[in-house]
């Protein structure tokens, strides 16, 4: 590859390609790229809470909510729950039919949330729930306002 054909899709690879198992979005990208290759209830346990394995079924529900969004894709930055540092949100934006790295504030159509939680005991973030952001007293946490920093605040 050439700095000639770099493109926008390769600085967004190029900014998570080095995401490890403290950061959400990695944990995210796991969970979808689980969703669409149709993994197993057994593999996709991997991914969630265990307390929601019951909640996910097949896990048919997320593949059609994803497929009547159509052309999905994902924040590329994790937003902290507002009062939880364990709690994470992770953005599944409409109408994003290529992979790009916004680089101003802009207004986004977001079609709906993956909340996630952070278990030390695992040492991974893990999704809960899919659709709404869920309040933090509605997520099963083992620690409470502990977690690792992935803001990418001062980077």
């Amino acid at each position: 590859m050439t700095d000639s054909t770099w493109s926008a899709a390769d600085d967004a690879h190029a900014a998570i390609s080095g995401y490890g198992p403290e950061e959400p979005l990695l944990t995210a990208f796991t969970f979808l790229q689980g969703i669409d290759n149709r993994l197993s209830r057994d593999e996709m346990s991997a991914t969630v809470t265990p307390e929601s394995i019951d909640a996910w079924g097949d896990f048919s529900v997320i593949r059609d909510a994803l497929a009547e969004i159509g052309d999905w894709g994902v924040g590329s930055y994790p937003e902290p729950a507002p009062t939880a540092s364990d709690v994470a949100y992770v953005k599944i934006l409409a109408n994003v039919p290529e992979v790009y790295q916004q680089q101003e504030t802009a207004s986004v159509a977001i079609a709906a949330w993956i909340t996630l939680v952070w278990r030390p005991e695992a040492g991974i973030w893990l999704v809960h729930a899919f659709g709404n952001a869920l309040d933090p007293t509605d997520v099963p946490r083992s620690s409470p306002g502990v977690a690792p920093d992935y803001t990418r605040a001062g980077r």
